[in-house]
């Protein structure tokens, strides 16, 4: 196990006792589980932590795995690892690779640490509603984005990293694209932010969407989504980048956007190759609004753009 600690068995089921390190992610893995099966299986929420000593139970599966990255047109292990913030020697190793070559459609499975190197601690206060920001990382400028309020474009170092190599990866997989438009992180020092009651803490940020055209305002503003004008296949290039952080050290905890543009981007997940299995831990649709133990989340007036929150690094006292 990755955790080292021995798995015990009972009539119903191996069972672990959580060690330090432990995470629910690390788990799935080993067991060939999904997160959401985990879950499930021992009455858990996306808000309930593993508990040090406690016993949790390990149900027998071998279901889909979101650390994983399939090969498209154009990948290369090096835009991979970059993607990731892992190393070629890295997936090498993790997938069995006798050199860089690799094919369009093959899997490859990620490192339990891709990321990890991202991710430090005490820059976020509090919670991302009663919370303030130290030594704050600023969004820097890129050819791929536009900021829309410069001071609004600070947060904690792995929410900035993440985001500009999945929007980087987009760009670099559909070169056409437009620059998106990138709404509001927090304030410097984070706290209170007019028109939110979240982004007070560095862990949340606004981004839009791609359209087949971009329209006359954007991205100077956003714009909402329809049927005609969003770029279903690049908006979900964007989406994917984001979910495949779920569930890693300080990644992804959970994505807002409205349940009709769930419905836009669902096929779109389907021809990339995601199965219905996986798809349930991704969006709400089409098992309805509030469907449990999703990282995609219906909520109000999120039509024209993406709510994306990132997770507290592991460890941090000081981060709610």
């Amino acid at each position: 196990m990755s955790s080292g600690a021995a798995a015990s068995a009972h009539a119903g089921g191996a069972t672990h006792v959580v060690v330090k390190g432990d995470s629910l992610w690390k788990l799935a893995e080993a067991h060939g589980c999904t997160v959401a099966q985990l879950r499930k299986a021992n009455d858990m929420t996306r808000e309930d932590a593993l508990v040090l000593g406690t016993e949790i139970r390990l149900p027998s599966c071998t279901g889909p795995k979101l650390r994983e990255h399939v090969v498209v047109e154009g990948d290369s292990l090096e835009a991979i690892a970059a993607r990731y913030a892992t190393t070629v020697a890295a997936l090498r190793k993790h997938n069995d690779l006798d050199s860089n070559l690799i094919r369009v459609g093959q899997r490859l499975r990620l490192p339990r640490d891709a990321g990890a190197s991202l991710v430090r601690s005490g820059q976020s206060h509090g919670k991302v509603d009663d919370g303030r920001l130290e030594d704050p990382t600023q969004l820097p400028h890129s050819a791929a984005y536009y900021r829309r309020r410069l001071p609004r474009t600070y947060a904690s170092e792995h929410l900035v990293a993440h985001t500009v190599r999945v929007v980087e990866a987009v760009r670099n997989q559909r070169p056409g694209v437009h620059r998106l438009a990138i709404g509001d992180l927090s304030a410097e020092t984070g706290g209170p932010l007019t028109g939110h009651r979240t982004h007070q803490s560095g862990r949340d940020i606004d981004l839009g969407f791609y359209f087949v055209d971009a329209p006359a305002s954007y991205p100077a503003e956003f714009v909402p989504a329809t049927r005609e004008n969003l770029d279903v296949a690049a908006t979900w290039d964007l989406l994917e980048g984001f979910v495949r952080l779920a569930d890693q050290p300080g990644g992804v905890a959970l994505v807002y956007l409205d349940y009709d543009i769930q419905r836009l981007l669902y096929p779109a997940a389907r021809r990339d190759g995601w199965t219905v299995e996986q798809l349930a831990e991704v969006f709400e649709y089409p098992d309805g609004r509030g469907a449990d133990g999703r990282v995609v989340r219906h909520l109000w007036n999120h039509h024209d753009h993406l709510h994306v929150r990132f997770a507290c690094p592991p460890g941090d006292a000081s981060c709610r």
